[in-house]
């Protein structure tokens, strides 16, 4: 017989499980082991305690003499772009006035919007030495080889870092979602815009990849400017800037949104948009 276990209490546990499935929001695996021994690795036996802490009983496992270290991940600067190295940083706090020596697994995977694991990126271990209140922020970069051919759509990802603390056995685990940011189609009207009247508009575009992007289309439209255009492009090169210019006649006045989108296997979810205040002629 299988037992249930809820999303919350067991989503570290449940991707070591060796039999488990998912309906909706429960997730259906075999109970852990209270045996750790027989677990294959440090980082899979921290996951099961971590997942036993929030569910009925929490005491299965040794608690640990003290939890005077605090782990936070977060990222380094601004929202990575796609095609880029990611960075983040990773900071380690020692409220004791002793001693800490930490073993942290890091671990990245990329995740479709739904939340569930496509596959894993990159798999590393850290070892962290802290004086008495010491706070030490490490520095983690994710290398754009290492995920460019894993991404899917919103090209999300999560790193999960987990690690025991030597001294005090105290178990520390967290998790960060954090998605790389596609690049904008920017849109520059050239002169006044007036009902009727033929309108000229700007557009440019960079590749942020390091290939080609195969059979690229641009689709333009806007709501009393003109009716959805198709600019079929082709093949656009790595790290290439591309200019295109379209014309088009409002014929409705006020402010008005011209939208520009990207159409690409390689590249999704590319869009850009610009204010155009349409003259009455």
């Amino acid at each position: 017989m299988c037992s249930i276990y809820t999303r919350s209490a067991y989503s570290w546990a449940g991707r070591f499980s060796e039999t488990s499935y998912d309906l909706g929001e429960v997730v259906y695996n075999r109970p852990p082991t209270v045996n750790l021994g027989i677990r294959r690795s440090e980082e899979e036996r921290i996951a099961v305690e971590t997942a036993s802490r929030f569910g009925s009983k929490p005491n299965t496992y040794f608690c640990a003499v003290a939890n005077d270290v605090t782990l936070n991940v977060a990222l380094k600067g601004e929202e990575p772009q796609i095609g880029q190295d990611a960075h983040l940083s990773i900071t380690v706090k020692n409220s004791s006035a002793e001693r800490r020596s930490i073993s942290l697994h890091c671990q990245v995977v990329v995740i479709y919007y739904t939340g569930v694991q496509k596959g894993t990126v990159k798999k590393d271990d850290i070892s962290v030495n802290l004086k008495p209140r010491e706070v030490q922020t490490l520095e983690w970069t994710l290398p754009y080889d290492q995920y460019k051919n894993q991404l899917v759509d919103q090209a999300a990802l999560m790193l999960t870092v987990t690690g025991r603390v030597s001294e005090t056995k105290q178990v520390l685990a967290t998790q960060f979602n954090f998605r790389l940011r596609t690049p904008d189609i920017v849109i520059t009207p050239v002169g006044d815009a007036v009902v009727g009247r033929e309108t000229v508009a700007k557009i440019t575009f960079k590749n942020p990849l390091q290939c080609v992007l195969k059979n690229a289309a641009f689709h333009i439209e806007g709501l009393g400017l003109q009716t959805t255009e198709v600019i079929i492009f082709g093949d656009m090169g790595s790290l290439a800037t591309i200019n295109l210019t379209v014309k088009f006649t409002p014929i409705l006045p006020g402010l008005r949104k011209l939208l520009a989108s990207l159409d690409c296997d390689q590249l999704t979810q590319v869009h850009g948009v610009a204010d155009i205040f349409v003259k009455q002629m």
